[in-house]
């Protein structure tokens, strides 16, 4: 119980990393639905993004808090039913997908450019930054890292380049 109220700042400052990337690429794909967010890459990178974020603003959750923090935050930004968003998770994750862990690791070369990218981006999420930043979130910016791991896979390939 303390770990759901511990959270929730916690996924107040996911969903404001993530708004903003949500809403350009809900803008530029006319008619986006909530099932053109289900696509493997693009589930690991978020939840594994809200994970990161979650975590690092108040520390280890139990699984059902941290289940709750990804749920709420991906169904407020992308509109996927909470429970759909948790079996989904759960799936890709126990099968090892390699699109979820390719979207995975994304979402930690995302939180590293953002820390390098942001001098106040600790602030931001209320968390310290990784410190060194990967080779891949080093040179790249966070919204050619958003385009890569999220809108690159949308199911209607609106954003392919």
């Amino acid at each position: 119980m303390f770990d759901l109220l511990r959270a929730r700042p916690a996924r107040k400052a996911a969903y404001s990393v993530l708004e903003p990337f949500v809403l350009k690429t809900s803008a530029n794909g006319a008619g986006l639905q909530a099932g053109d967010w289900l696509q493997p890459q693009i589930l690991g990178f978020l939840a594994t993004l809200v994970t990161l974020i979650v975590e690092r603003k108040c520390g280890v959750l139990r699984t059902h808090a941290l289940a709750s923090a990804q749920s709420s935050v991906l169904n407020a930004l992308t509109g996927i039913g909470p429970e759909l968003v948790g079996e989904e998770i759960c799936l890709l994750s126990s099968r090892r997908d390699p699109a979820f862990t390719a979207g995975s690791m994304g979402a930690l070369a995302f939180l590293e450019a953002l820390d390098a990218t942001r001098p106040s981006a600790g602030e931001l999420v209320g968390m310290e930054p990784l410190g060194t930043a990967s080779s891949e979130a080093g040179s790249r910016t966070l919204d050619e890292l958003w385009h890569d791991h999220v809108e690159r896979h949308m199911r209607r390939g609106q954003f392919l380049a």
